[in-house]
């Protein structure tokens, strides 16, 4: 019998080894090196004002922090301090669109969030002029301004796209996250490229903070299809690793204070992430690793959104495109049904109303993307706009794994 409780006690052992030697092999794979540089950029769209709050509010942090102050605090809020909270952290910010915020216009003249593929990267006046793109006009005598603001980014971290590294990731800034916002009911979206391992552990401890810790319900993460590097067309694409914190709905131009604090509860939850992770690579931190606990809490998976494929030729994601007026292409020729309106992430059915024409005529939804889908971005503000791509956005539920930040079945 003690031969017996010694093999089992044995096997027991060996068990553990095993495993633990598995999991610390996933946590080396996912935090090899720490992460040491984290850009947070905002005003890719000049007239998303709560991006430009929020690094600016950053700015401030460090004005404080450098004059070893602290914030004078309302008696009901606790200000966080990102540079006090995560000092492994090298944090710098990026007013990315800076013309376009001083008119309080998405852009000047083209969407910038669409110039960062290495196509859009390398293009002169001359091969400008050529695209179908209404921000190319063959008279303009230089790039929009848009296109140049681009390649000034690229620029700024290393040329990662363009430089003889070729896109294979050598940024100078280890991530890049782009505060964005919408006027669509989308919560706190949090996206990310399939396949990012970091990023995807990163995404899933900030829903579980936001929901658990935080309390808000309205949280997803929306994960895009694996890319090449130099294909990425977002701004984030230009770092090793690329995200985008999307929270609304919110007007244009304008400041509410609750979406500037679902924002900064997101990004304050990455941060959290990436410094606990930088100190448990320094052996600082004991008892349950941060990954553990997201395997606590996600043992089937982690929920997420993915686009629908395309199936117009000139979509990047599927998309319902609403018609335009022949005089305006900026301009709606069908509105959004009432019906759709605020019901982001819910499913629409073949069938159903969908728009409402200027003679008052409901279209119903046609079952191109399948007899049932799920709307996002559902009357953003922002695709309106040709160069941003019109229409409400397709969208179906998955689930991926978050040591490998690939897709799983649903």
């Amino acid at each position: 019998d003690d031969k017996l409780f010694v093999k089992m006690m044995f096997r027991r052992v060996v068990f553990f080894l095993v495993a633990s030697f598995l999991h610390a092999g996933v946590a080396s794979s996912l935090f090899s090196t720490p992460v040491k540089t984290v850009t947070i950029s905002g005003g890719t769209h000049g007239n998303e004002y709560t991006g430009i709050w929020c690094i600016k509010a950053i700015e401030k942090q460090r004005e404080l922090f450098n004059a070893n102050a602290e914030a004078t605090n309302a008696p009901d809020t606790k200000v966080i301090n990102v540079f006090k909270e995560y000092p492994s952290l090298s944090i710098d910010t990026l007013l990315a669109n800076p013309k376009a915020y001083m008119a309080n216009r998405r852009f000047i003249d083209t969407d910038m969030n669409r110039e960062f593929s290495i196509k859009k990267l390398q293009r002169t006046t001359e091969t400008c002029s050529e695209e179908n793109d209404a921000s190319c006009d063959s008279s303009q005598t230089s790039l929009p301004y848009e296109s140049i603001r681009a390649k000034e980014i690229e620029s700024m971290f290393g040329a990662p796209k363009t430089g003889s590294t070729g896109g294979d990731g050598d940024a100078n800034s280890d991530i890049v996250i782009d505060l964005h916002t919408t006027t669509a009911n989308m919560g706190i979206t949090l996206i990310f490229t399939e396949g990012d391992a970091l990023m995807s552990a990163a995404a899933a401890y900030a829903l579980h903070k936001c929901k658990t810790e935080y309390g808000y319900a309205n949280v997803h993460i929306l994960l895009l299809p694996k890319t090449e590097k130099n294909d990425r067309t977002h701004l984030p694409s230009v770092g090793k690793h690329d995200f985008t914190i999307e929270v609304g709905p919110t007007p244009q131009g304008v400041l509410r204070h609750d979406i500037v604090e679902q924002t900064e509860a997101a990004l304050h939850s990455l941060l959290e992430f990436l410094h606990l992770s930088n100190m448990e690579l320094e052996n600082k931190t004991t008892g349950a690793t941060v990954l553990d606990r997201l395997r606590s809490a996600f043992p089937n998976g982690v929920p997420c959104y993915q686009s629908a494929p395309a199936v117009g030729a000139k979509e990047l994601h599927g998309k319902i495109q609403w018609p335009t007026l022949d005089d305006n292409p900026n301009f709606p020729a069908a509105m959004v049904h009432k019906s759709l309106q605020d019901r982001d992430y819910q499913p629409l059915r073949t069938g159903a109303p969908l728009f409402v024409g200027l003679d008052g005529a409901v279209i119903p939804y046609d079952g191109s993307y399948g007899d049932e889908v799920l709307l996002m971005f559902v009357n953003e503000g922002g695709y309106y706009y040709s160069s941003s791509g019109t229409g409400i956005g397709v969208a179906v539920f998955s689930r991926y794994d978050f040591e490998t930040g690939n897709n799983v079945e649903a």
